[in-house]
């Protein structure tokens, strides 16, 4: 008699930590849809500094069609809907191994471009990250280091070419 008592009162045990379980489990799943849906109808738009137009002409850069390209995929993530942002990423980053595999023009290869080019890949493979692995307070920062890194990077460019006109007439001057 004292066996049968253990052996209900050990069944209904398991039986109620299953259904506890799994009730549990059913309210995080619920949980975590409605936290996507609500995070997936936000829509952020970062800073991106306009394509550099005048300088690739007068540089003789028009048709540099690889950096054309890496900015239409940091235009098109700039109007960011989180929903869709790791298709983005993705191609963002695919685009910035190739970009950075190939030689810059060579008013353009140096160091300074280069190590620039390698912050805005770290970014963007942080962004994926953290988009992949989904937390709330660090894929939105992440992004905007990405566009940071990467106006930064445009903003070298041009000053770049700021710096060896201004030494090129220092150098005509003291001739």
């Amino acid at each position: 008699m004292m066996k049968k008592v253990v052996y209900f009162i050990f069944l209904m045990g398991c039986t109620f930590s299953c259904k506890n379980e799994a009730t549990s489990q059913m309210t995080v799943s619920s949980t975590t849809i409605e936290e996507s849906e609500n995070s997936s109808e936000m829509i952020f738009n970062f800073s991106l500094t306009d394509y550099p137009t005048v300088f690739l002409k007068e540089e003789g850069l028009e048709e540099w069609e690889d950096f054309e390209r890496l900015h239409e995929s940091m235009a098109r993530l700039s109007e960011l809907n989180l929903r869709d942002v790791d298709v983005d990423l993705l191609a963002l980053s695919g685009r910035l191994k190739n970009f950075a595999k190939k030689k810059f023009p060579s008013s353009l290869e140096v160091p300074q471009i280069r190590s620039r080019l390698k912050v805005v890949e770290m970014q963007a493979q942080k962004a994926r990250y953290f988009n992949r692995h989904y937390k709330k307070d660090s894929l939105v920062p992440s992004l905007e280091k990405l566009y940071t890194a990467y106006n930064a990077m445009l903003s070298r460019m041009l000053s770049l070419r700021e710096e060896s006109s201004a030494v090129s007439s220092e150098t005509i001057d003291i001739n």
